[in-house]
């Protein structure tokens, strides 16, 4: 039978289609003594990490939140990814203790506007009040740490990193850069959701240095939701989507109210004589417009 998996992720739907058996076993896709290349599996495995960080980002990121890349200045910059990773950790600390300042001094602020009479409190009020629910929420962040190593130069040998981070809103942009104290630079703006596409996830998962953990992220994130239904739909109607309906996008919205269409992902494997299908949408009125990349794996089995 074939089943349909669901996967919400913020604003982002994935909906994918696949073969499993009666009791809800997936159907292999290659024979049991056949083993995928070195290549193959170290493509799945990236591909897969940068499907990972994608979720995890719609899930706990939008417009109101940030995404940072701070830098080192080569002579501050640690010569181990442990003491870098400490560094960004501290920032963090850092910058959850500014948060709690910060909305200590929003609620006085509130307080001392009281009821508001004009246009203009009016407005300051709900922006005030705006801000205060945004500091308020816990302290979220996912960072991706990037090495270099100097090849000439006065630096020549010594190593440096920068981070991607993905990080809760709240404080002013400026001042999350001034915190940053060891580069020249961090690079804070409000995360925009449609240029985070698997192309641009799929280049930070392809940097992993000396082997560590491709992204690290804090303990309170939501996860992404996931519902199965097993048997709603047949293997004939998941190969006329993907023979007929790959790019329909009137068909897919009608079938997912409120998303938009995206695009669709088909693979057919000879070995199972099954197609697999998988769906993207975006329960926005500007869908990511950069998610086109065929590297995508269909399915997460």
């Amino acid at each position: 039978m074939q089943r349909e998996k669901r996967t919400v992720s913020g604003k982002l739907l994935e909906v994918d289609y696949y073969p499993v058996f009666d009791d809800g076993r997936r159907v292999p896709v290659r024979a049991a003594k056949e083993k995928p290349s070195t290549e193959e599996q170290q493509r799945y495995n990236r591909t897969m990490a940068a499907k990972k960080l994608i979720r995890l980002v719609n899930a706990n990121f939008d417009e109101t939140d940030y995404f940072m890349h701070p830098t080192y200045k080569p002579e501050l910059a640690p010569q181990s990814i442990e003491e870098a990773r400490r560094d960004i950790v501290n920032y963090f600390r850092r910058v959850k203790t500014r948060r709690a300042a910060d909305l200590k001094r929003v609620e006085q602020q509130l307080k001392d506007l009281g009821e508001p009479k004009s246009r203009r409190m009016v407005e300051l009020a709900d922006e005030l009040k705006r801000k205060a629910d945004k500091l308020r929420q816990p302290l979220k962040y996912i960072y991706v740490i990037e090495k270099r190593t100097y090849q000439r130069g006065k630096f020549a040998g010594r190593d440096n990193w920068h981070f991607h981070v993905f990080l809760t809103g709240g404080i002013e942009r400026n001042t999350l850069e001034q915190m940053w104290t060891k580069g020249i630079w961090a690079n804070c703006n409000n995360y925009q959701p449609e240029t985070f596409s698997p192309e641009a996830a799929g280049r930070y998962m392809s940097k992993d240095p000396q082997g560590s953990k491709r992204f690290c992220y804090s303990r309170n994130l939501d996860k992404p939701e996931q519902k199965v239904r097993d048997g709603k739909v047949s293997k004939r109607t998941v190969a006329k989507m993907a023979n007929e309906r790959k790019d329909d996008k009137e068909y897919w919205e009608k079938k997912f109210k409120g998303y938009r269409f995206i695009r669709t992902y088909c693979r057919y494997n000879a070995y199972n004589g099954h197609w697999y299908v998988s769906v993207v949408m975006y329960r926005t009125s500007n869908a990511p417009p950069e998610w086109r990349s065929d590297e995508w794996i269909t399915t997460d089995y």
